[in-house]
């Protein structure tokens, strides 16, 4: 299979950019200047083929969607590569980035917030064909009525506002406004969080037919295994800005290697006892990406820590069968939490 979307070691900080005062610190009785950054994404590496869906997921707060906005070059990354069909878009300046842009599209998980409330849904549709400049007036209609349609929207919805749709039906129109330009890779970040779970799954059926039909890769953002789970080809489990498990998603359900991603499993609610496992309780608070942790991130809460992850980052490998994992664990004989 050919990659859609090649990412590596992709970092993304934030410089707090404090007053003076804020900035001296005294150590080793001396005062000194120190720059507070925020260290949001860490050398995160992957790949998604075409046609693919690799999944996200983690605690609120890991990095996920600010991957996806530096994937997407909403931000700037700080360093790294990020190769979409071949070209490296990571350093390109913004008047560069637009014929890359109808490659890549994103899908917002706020569907009202993310729609232009002063705009009808069929200008909405049809404004990355306008940017993007490559069809006429007269096919750019015949293209927003042809993408209502293929998304379950109605002609006459093209003369509303967004406010005038449910939840669902926006959501609809945010997907319809995404597929506008052909793209290869669409960007979901949290993309059926905000409605109902009826909604929910219509519209991820929604999701995985556009699929088939476009052969489209998604980068799919979720805090919900479930959704997770009936969506995903493949699952990245991040913590603290790191990625710490890459698997293909029935691997990673039935054999999770990383302790995080244990305990992660064993918090999500079923309804199948024969499916529910033991909670594996995970003590203490995220540390702040301020301050990273020396040695492995999730060594602070991990129940199985031993002395190497205080001292030495473990590195991201593969350990067979597609699954890459970046924990010590991996070279000591296999553990179980207490």
């Amino acid at each position: 299979m050919t990659a859609m979307l090649e990412v590596a070691d992709l970092r993304q900080e934030f410089s707090l950019n404090p007053g003076l005062l804020e900035r001296i610190s005294l150590k080793g009785g001396r005062l000194r200047l120190e720059d507070r950054v925020v260290k949001a994404v860490n050398g995160v590496s992957f790949a998604i083929q075409k046609g693919e869906v690799l999944a996200l997921v983690g605690e609120s707060g890991c990095g996920k969607s600010t991957l996806a906005k530096s994937v997407s070059r909403i931000y700037q990354p700080t360093a790294g590569t990020i190769r979409l069909d071949g070209a490296d878009i990571a350093t390109l300046p913004q008047d560069a980035l637009l014929p890359h842009r109808s490659k890549m599209q994103m899908i917002f998980q706020d569907p009202f917030a993310s729609l232009n409330p002063r705009q009808k849904v069929r200008d909405i549709v049809a404004e990355p064909l306008r940017a993007q400049g490559s069809l006429p007036p007269r096919e750019v209609a015949e293209r927003v009525a042809t993408l209502l349609a293929k998304v379950g929207l109605n002609a006459e919805h093209a003369g509303r506002y967004p406010h005038q749709f449910s939840g669902g039906q926006r959501q609809r129109i945010g997907i319809a406004r995404a597929l506008s330009v052909n793209p290869g890779l669409i960007i979901a970040d949290e993309p059926v969080s905000a409605l109902d779970v009826s909604v929910q799954a219509q519209i991820l059926n929604l999701m995985m037919d556009l699929r088939d039909e476009f052969a489209l890769a998604y980068l799919f953002i979720s805090h919900d295994l479930s959704v997770v789970h009936h969506i995903a080809d493949r699952i990245g489990v991040m913590y603290l800005g790191f990625m710490v498990e890459i698997a293909p998603r029935d691997t990673l359900f039935h054999t999770p290697r990383h302790p995080y991603t244990r305990a992660l499993l064993s918090a999500a609610p079923s309804i199948d006892p024969a499916r529910a496992k033991a909670e594996i309780p995970l003590t203490g608070e995220v540390p702040s990406a301020l301050s990273l942790p020396e040695g492995c991130c999730f060594r602070t809460r991990c129940p199985l820590a031993f002395d190497r992850c205080k001292s030495e980052r473990p590195a991201m490998r593969e350990i067979g069968g597609g699954q890459s994992v970046a924990c010590h664990l991996t070279d000591e004989p296999q553990r179980d939490p207490a």
